[in-house]
C-alpha cells in the first residue's frame, strides 16, 4: 500500500518555419562514403515542400517534392562536375507557415 506523488513540468517549444528549424546545406560530397552524399533540406516541421537545382545556365537538374529524396550529384543518370548550383525551395511546415529560400549549392568531389 505504497503511493507517491511527483510534479513534472513540461516546456512545449513552438518549431518555427524558418532557420534553423529548416536546415538547407552550403556544400555536399556524393562520393559514396556514406557522409554528406546527398543534397538533402533537413526539418523535422517540413510537411511539404519542393526544391529544384539548376546548373549554371538555368537548366533544371534535380526536382523533387519528397522531402526524403535529395539530390545525389546527376543529370540524367550522370555524374555532374564540381560546381556551384543554384536552388530554390519552397516549403510548407505543420503549423500552416511557409518558409522560401534561393541560393546556392557547392557540389564537391
Amino acid at each position: 500500500g505504497c503511493s507517491t506523488e511527483r510534479d513534472i513540468e513540461v516546456h512545449v517549444k513552438d518549431l518555427l518555419c524558418d532557420y534553423p528549424f529548416v536546415f538547407v546545406p552550403s556544400a555536399f560530397s556524393p562520393n559514396n562514403d556514406g557522409e554528406n552524399d546527398e543534397f538533402l533540406v533537413r526539418g523535422v516541421n517540413i510537411e511539404e515542400l519542393t526544391l529544384v537545382v539548376f546548373n549554371r545556365w538555368g537548366q533544371k537538374v534535380f526536382e523533387t517534392n519528397d522531402k526524403e529524396n535529395g539530390w545525389t550529384g546527376t543529370f540524367r543518370g550522370e555524374a555532374l562536375a564540381p560546381d556551384v548550383y543554384g536552388y530554390y525551395l519552397q516549403a510548407k511546415c505543420f503549423n500552416g507557415d511557409e518558409f522560401f529560400k534561393k541560393g546556392n549549392v557547392s557540389l564537391m568531389r
